[in-house]
Formats: C-alpha cells, structure tokens, sequence
C-alpha cells in the first residue's frame, strides 16, 4: 500500500502542462462580460465617506438586477458601486439609496453573523476557475463577515484581515472596503479575476446581483462570478505575516502563561507557507450541542483559526460539515483526545495553495499522545487535487499518525470530481471517491469508497448518493460513525416561483420535495430504511416559511437501544411514523424564530416533540437567543421526557467592546456549562479577550453537581505583516 501512495505523490508532484481553466460565457441573459479596472493613482480613504473625486478613478457599476424573490426584476433600491485596485489592494465601494427606517441593522459586534440583516458583499475568485473563492460582507453599521466560497458550499468559521467602514446618509448608506493582496492567494501572471457584487436588503426580502450565469444555483456560488481584467503590478510585499499570542490561563486551579506564534510565508503568491508553535486554543467559543436522537457519534465543526486556514484545500469526494461519514481526514482528531480531552500541540507546519492547475495541501503536526500527555506523536495530512479541464478533477489524499497510539495508522485514497452545466442553464456536480485505512488482518475489510451526484438547481434540485463504509474502516484522523454498511440517498424538490397571478403577490415559492435513505449491512441485508414527504412547503414574500411533512421509518435493532434513561428499545424490527409541522418567521422583524412540533411513533413508544428557536434583536446593542428542545417518548407506562434548552446573550457596548455569553443545558448528558466572553477588538490586526468555560454534571442534581471543566483564559492577538 506505500508503493501505491508513493507513485500517486509522485505523479501529483511532477511537472505539469499548466492547463488553464477555459470559461465559456454565459448565454444567461443577465451575464455580465469582462470588466477591465483601472489602478488607482491616489489611495482611497477607508472611512465610509465619499471624498470628492475619491473614485473618480473606479469603474462605475449600477446595472444591479433582482435574482430573488424574481430573477430579472429591477431592485426596490437602486445602488451604485465602485471597483479599483492598486498594487497592495482591492476597493470596492457601493452607495445604497434606501430611506433610513427600511434599513435591517441590528449587529454591532465584529465577528456576528449578518446573514439576517441588510448588507454589501463580494464574492471574489483569484484563480478565475469558478470554482472556489473568499467571500466579503458588510452590514450598514459596519460589521464584517467573511468565508470561503467552495463550489456551492459556504465556510463561514474562516476569517481574514482586511478593512471596511460604512456611513449613512438622508437616502441610504454608504461602505468603502480595501481587501489587502497579502490576505488573498493568487498567481500573479493571472491578470483576470472573477468577481460578484451583492447587496441583501431584509425588508421586502430581496437579492440582488450584479452578475448572473444562470438563474438556479446560489447568486453568491463561485460558478457566478464574472472576469475582471487588467489586474497587473500585483504585490504582497515580503509575503511574511507574523501573529503573536499570549494567554494567561487557570485550569483546575494551575495557572499557566501561554505563548504562541502563527507565522505564515508565501512561497509564491498562491501558496502560503505556515509554521505554528506552541498553538493555543484557550478561549475558543465551545459548540453549540443539540440532544442525540441517533444511536452514532455526533459532528463537531471546527473553529480553530489554525485549521480553517485554507481548509476548503483538504475538502475530499464532496464530503462536508453536512454528510461526513467516511469523512478522511476531520481536523478536530488533531489537538483533542478521548482520555485526556485537550491536548497541546507543541509545533505544525502547513503548506497550502496552488501551482498552476493543482492544489496543495500538506499539513502535520507533533501533539501530546493522548492518554500519555509527556509522550508525543506526529499527526500528517497531504492532500492533492489537480484540474484536468475545465470539468474533470482528479486528486489523491493520504494521512498519518494516531494520537491514541505510538503505532502509525495510515490512510489513503483517491478522488474524482465533475461539475458542468446541463440543459444551458442547470449546474450538475458528481464525485466519485475511495479510501483505505491501514488493516491488521488479510482479512479485513478497510475500504470505503462512494459516489453522489447533485443538481443544486432552484427548479428542480436532486441530490443522490451511494456509499459502502467497510466494517474495519477505522481512519485515525478521519471520521466515521456507522461503518460496515451500504447507504443510499436520494433527494429531489420541484419549486415554482409565481411570476404573476395571486398567487405571486404572496408567495416567493412553492415546492414539493421528497426524501428517501436506505442502510444496508455490506452483506445486502436491510438494516434502516426512511421516506419523507414535504407535500406543502412554501416562502412568503417577507420570506417567513411553512412546510408539512410525513416521515415513515424501518429500522432493524440488531442490539438495545437505550437512547435515553427509562425506555430501552428490544432487538428486533421496528416500522414507525409521524407528522412534522415547521414554520420561521420574518428575520427583519425584532421578534423572529423558527417552530416545529412532531406527533407519531418512535420505535414502539408514541413521541410527541416540540422544538423553538427565538430571536430578539431590540436593537444594534442587545441579541437574545432562545432555544428550547423537548421530547415525550411514552410506552405504556413508561415515560421518558428530555429537553434542552441554550441561550446566547450577546451585548454590544460599542463597536470595539462587546460581551457574548453562552449557556447550555440538557437531561441526556445531565449537563450545563457556561461559555461567556469580553471581547475588545479596535483594529483588525489586534484582538483581546477574556473568558470563562464552566461545565457541570448534574447526574445527581445541582446541589450536588460536579464541575467537569473549569478554565479562565486572557488572551492577547496580534498580527503583523511585511
């Protein structure tokens, strides 16, 4: 199996034909051509204000089109934006008429979401491939949030240093943004770019676009960006980026002064270099944890700034933060283990980017040796893809190390991927992947291998899937929670958007959508089985939502089943069903949130769940978050009855001070923890943060409760760039 993963390295790594991506234009109506920039001779000031003659030298954009709730509609604002670039950034400015009391803006704390409030966003792609990207926002008081862009997936736990100010006026806003060369990767003979212009108004819910390829995937998909030209003289100055920290922290009573160092070194404008010592994790925000309604392990994503640097370059075979069984390398093994929880990680190094047509990702890292904590291990990933055209991609990955051992657990496996458009204006994505981990025995089974196929249309979307997870597929940097089984998958919707009629003064949709998965044993024997049918689901026009739906399962217990305390379920085939209704309510008002109640069978015991989400945002200052699960499982005498319950409280004092709490609690687990932070953040290149993490177990009541995890930490951030 190591001959097999050396010839694959090798042949990833030899020189290649640097192929370029081809890009055909769009035939969609409200495709924009190339765009050529001019360079700014005088920098722009970034404080939200328009100087005179400030843009004189950007090229003027105002031909914005509706792409939601009616592809083609003229916006209910118009908007003007602005483009310029000169040898250190990108500008992008945009003046927004819209009167004051229509504007959604109730976030002022740096590093919020602002999917729900109004805001001006790019979507920027450095390699021009439509494949992958960086996405900005900016809300109306000036709070910024980014992410990756990767196909028609969003990251949005990655962020970056750049610079945005916004301001208003007596007919709308305004916001100036400079986007430093030295946070992108891009190759610097490239003089085309692709890049989407966005402004999200919440109250009548509208999109609008700049530039469309094609009216049924995201507006803000790679896929839609358009060419911008003449991009040239391009520099990220010494490419080093340096980013101290210092934490003071008390765990367990034991205090401990923390230094850390990130340093990152562009090797080349596209592939970014990255040395980290003595890494740090004190004081990340902890996870949100819903109550387990299934018999497997639940999924985490990560947080960690480490990790999210560049992680769309690792993503494999399609598989994500939404489908990860067989997932082969999930960046949470790395720094925490089952016996001894948080692990230090002494040093990594990371190398990630693109030379010509192929991806890079290389990342490994000497951590404590879980359940030996004075002993370390080395944990390594590689992960490489190449562009063959501009529709068929092939890549490799292999991983390395085990933290729960001193023995090596070896990974690898090949991937392949597909995506077109179909019919002028439909987008089809396949994958097809394989893995094996290190086996023990000639006999075991230690493969895993899948294939899915996606049409992630507006109209007509379907998603199909097959996956064989092998019973000795155990990936030690990987994840899985149900192995030794065949799942099948198959997802469709057909969603109408009325154009005219009564029905479009009301509706922004309406669909039909159906479910259906399947789980066998890698025998072919039925292990699970489970339909649903949504026959009503609709979108109003203040884009508040309803939907109906039936799930009948079939389940064979091939072990009890014990999720909660009292009601064990017996070995033994089961068929059940229930009736779901869910709604959510308009998000630009105030009050907002999101119900669902379900009525059936579980097993053999009759449920009954209610579930809540409830948003209060009285103003820019003060955000509430309520939310409240509870289940009733009865069977005959027999009662089991569970809730969770979690609540965020997030204070703004002003746009560099704010306070952010999280307190959670449930009867599965019998545990509450509180996660508050001061945060104090006054430019983007500098951070400051105090936290308290508690966690208590409340088995034997809360007068008697135990404390699991107890941890004070100060933190201090900076970063540095040359």
């Amino acid at each position: 199996m190591k001959k097999q993963l050396g010839s694959l390295l090798v042949s990833f790594l030899l020189p290649q034909s640097g192929m370029a991506v081809a890009q055909q234009q769009s035939p969609y109506p409200f495709a924009r051509g190339a765009l050529a920039l001019k360079k700014m001779t005088t920098a722009p000031q970034i404080d939200g204000v328009f100087s005179a003659h400030e843009w004189d030298e950007a090229v003027k954009i105002s031909d914005f089109v509706l792409f939601r709730p009616t592809v083609g509609d003229k916006p209910k604002y118009p908007l003007t934006a602005y483009l310029s670039y000169d040898d250190n950034f990108l500008y992008v400015a945009a003046e927004i008429f819209q009167p004051q009391d229509t504007i959604t803006d109730r976030v002022l704390t740096q590093g919020s979401s602002i999917w729900n409030e109004d805001y001006f966003g790019i979507t920027l792609d450095t390699n021009f491939d439509k494949r992958d990207g960086y996405l900005f926002h900016v809300s109306p008081s000036g709070v910024k949030e980014d992410g990756l862009v990767n196909g028609t997936d969003y990251i949005a736990q990655w962020s970056t240093l750049w610079y945005a100010k916004t301001s208003r006026f007596a007919d709308g806003w305004r916001v100036e943004m400079a986007i430093p060369m030295q946070s992108l990767s891009f190759d610097p003979a490239l003089d085309t770019w692709g890049i989407q212009l966005r402004h999200k108004l919440s109250a009548p819910y509208q999109q609008v676009y700049w530039n469309l390829n094609d009216g049924e995937t995201y507006g803000w998909a790679a896929g839609q960006v358009a060419p911008i030209t003449q991009l040239t003289g391009l520099k990220q100055g010494l490419g080093v980026e340096l980013k101290p920290g210092l934490a003071l922290s008390k765990t367990a009573g034991e205090h401990a002064w923390t230094p850390s160092l990130d340093a990152f070194y562009k090797l080349t404008p596209n592939l970014t270099g990255v040395v980290t010592l003595n890494t740090d994790f004190s004081g990340t925000e902890v996870d949100e944890v819903n109550m387990n309604l299934t018999r497997f392990q639940q999924y985490y994503s990560e947080k960690r700034d480490f990790f999210l640097q560049d992680s769309q370059v690792f993503s494999f075979g399609g598989l994500n933060d939404y489908d990860q069984n067989g997932m082969p390398f999930y960046s949470r093994r790395i720094g925490q283990g089952a016996i001894s929880g948080v692990l230090d990680i002494n040093w990594g190094t990371k190398l990630a980017g693109q030379i010509g047509d192929t991806r890079i990702g290389v990342l490994s890292v000497n951590q404590a040796q879980d359940g030996a904590i004075d002993d370390s291990t080395q944990l390594s990933v590689v992960r490489l893809s190449h562009q063959l055209n501009s529709t068929h991609q092939l890549g490799m990955i292999a991983t390395q190390g085990n933290a729960q051992n001193s023995g090596d657990s070896l990974l690898w496996g090949i991937d392949y991927r597909y995506e077109d458009a179909i019919f002028t204006d439909q987008r089809l994505e396949a994958y097809a992947w394989y893995q094996e981990t290190q086996s023990q025995h000639a006999s075991d089974d230690t493969k895993a291998y899948g294939g899915q196929m996606f049409l992630p249309n507006d109209a007509v979307y379907m998603r199909a899937k097959y996956r064989y997870i092998g019973a000795d597929y155990r990936p030690a940097l990987g994840f899985v929670n149900r192995r030794g089984i065949q799942y099948y998958e198959l997802v469709n919707h057909f969603r109408h958007r009325p154009k005219q009629g009564p029905l479009a003064d009301y509706l922004n949709y309406f669909q039909f959508t159906t479910f259906f998965w399947q789980t066998d044993d890698t025998d072919n024997h039925r292990l699970s089985q489970e339909y649903r049918v949504r026959p009503l689901q609709f979108e109003f026009k203040d884009s508040s939502w309803l939907y109906v739906q039936h799930e009948t399962r079939k389940e064979q217990l091939k072990t009890p089943y014990k999720m909660g305390k009292n009601i064990t379920f017996a070995e033994q085939d089961f068929t059940f069903s229930k009736w779901k209704m869910a709604l959510g309510t308009d998000s630009s008002k105030p009050l907002f949130g999101e119900m669902r109640i379900a009525s059936g069978d579980f097993y053999d015991s009759e449920v009954k769940e209610f579930e809540f989400d409830l948003n209060y945002k009285p103003n820019k200052f003060i955000s509430l978050a309520l939310s409240r699960q509870l289940y009733h499982y009865q069977r005959q005498i027999e009662k089991e009855q569970m809730y969770g319950t979690r609540l965020r409280v997030n204070v703004a004092f002003n746009p560099d001070w704010s306070w952010q709490t999280l307190l959670q609690h449930n009867t599965q687990s019998d545990s509450l923890s509180v996660f508050s932070r001061l945060r104090y953040q006054s430019r983007p290149d500098e951070l400051y943060q105090l936290s308290f993490n508690r966690g208590f177990d409340l088995s034997e009541g809360w007068h008697e409760r135990l404390t699991q995890f107890n941890e004070t930490a100060l933190k201090l951030n900076y970063t540095f760039r040359w």
